[in-house]
């Protein structure tokens, strides 16, 4: 099936109404995520974490019309008292810290008085330090050399067409993905070292879209509804591959910064968010730094059985029809949440009976 025809398709089953039969599935809000939202997309493969203005204000509208949009605070309170859940609440919550988030959302939500929650990894915060993701992406599309060659991973890449340039870049930041954060930072400079400070200074000006905030920028995006949650120091993804210290430390000085500039530090997100980015040591790991709840990106709604230390989240498409289709059948999706979830506590039990051994 063509894009064109699905996007019909959607759109005709929205408006006779046939959508809303998904929503009898429904037990509990929606939580979704986006990162950053910009007025123009100069290169979407540099800039895939962002969406169009236009595209937010028409989702937001969507949102505003069928849906009602909560707190996260009073998300958690209505889980702690028992209250019951409304399948039609909604929970907007953006990750990383882009400063768009403060020049362009902000103003946006707090227009319509709708609070949200931004997720900053703290060390970008502090050293308006780019993501490594971005630099292997905008490194690999943008060098001018026909072939690479990174030490860190002990591999080459031809660059001949741009489509070889972009498979080089899903590679690389895949392997990032999976690796210690060692290993990522010297991914991250092997791919910096493949352009000048000359055109990198060009290039940051270009996709200013990735630049993240400053405490300053945080502190006032606070004013407009947002509440600020911890997305670990160094954005690293807590896969079992991170050393246990390494985990701690990660989300210690994370909330630690937070809280020295907020006095609270009550949510975290983990990194990428998947099972596998989730190791039993994170998952204990953000229970005992007493957040209230930790959010991964495993589908499904906020129910009365949901994890609060492995809460699901929704990720917003970047296509409207499919954004209103997703939305109306979240509810699908907790059953697969609840397979997903009870795999991972097992798989947590065997490593901590593994970890108790070895002690």
């Amino acid at each position: 099936m063509s894009w064109a025809i699905r996007r019909l398709s959607l759109a005709v089953s929205r408006y006779c109404g046939a959508q809303r039969l998904f929503r009898l599935w429904s037990k509990g809000p929606t939580v979704l995520f986006y990162h950053g939202v910009e007025k123009k997309i100069l290169d979407p493969a540099v800039q895939g974490l962002h969406i169009p203005l236009r595209l937010f204000e028409r989702q937001i509208a969507f949102l505003r019309r069928h849906r009602e949009i909560i707190s996260m605070d009073y998300l958690y309170e209505s889980i702690l008292n028992r209250y019951e859940l409304d399948p039609r609440q909604v929970i907007l919550t953006f990750d990383d810290g882009y400063k768009n988030n403060l020049h362009i959302v902000g103003p946006l939500l707090e227009a319509w008085a709708l609070p949200f929650v931004v997720f900053i990894s703290t060390r970008h915060i502090s050293e308006s330090r780019r993501f490594p993701t971005y630099y292997i992406r905008t490194a690999i599309l943008h060098t001018e050399k026909k072939s690479v060659y990174l030490r860190s991973m002990n591999k080459g890449f031809y660059l001949a067409t741009r489509e070889k340039r972009l498979a080089a870049a899903r590679t690389i930041i895949q392997v990032a993905k999976r690796a210690p954060l060692e290993l990522v930072e010297q991914i991250q400079a092997d791919c910096m070292s493949q352009l000048t400070s000359e055109k990198w200074a060009e290039l940051n000006a270009r996709f200013s879209s990735d630049e993240p905030m400053s405490w300053e920028d945080a502190t006032q995006i606070t004013s407009m509804g947002a509440t600020i949650g911890s997305h670990c120091h160094d954005h690293c993804i807590l896969h079992v591959g991170q050393r246990e210290e390494e985990v701690h430390r990660q989300l210690a000085k994370s909330k630690a910064a937070i809280e020295a500039h907020f006095l609270e530090c009550k949510y975290l997100a983990y990194p990428n968010g998947t099972v596998a980015d989730i190791s039993s040591v994170a998952y204990s790991a953000a229970k005992s730094r007493q957040f209230r709840m930790a959010f991964s990106t495993i589908l499904g709604e906020v129910t009365p059985d949901s994890d609060r230390f492995l809460a699901p989240r929704i990720s917003a498409d970047r296509e409207y029809e499919e954004f209103c289709y997703l939305l109306n059948r979240t509810g699908r999706q907790n059953q697969v949440y609840q397979l997903v979830h009870s795999e991972f506590l097992q798989q947590n039990r065997a490593c901590g009976r593994e970890r108790a051994q070895t002690v």
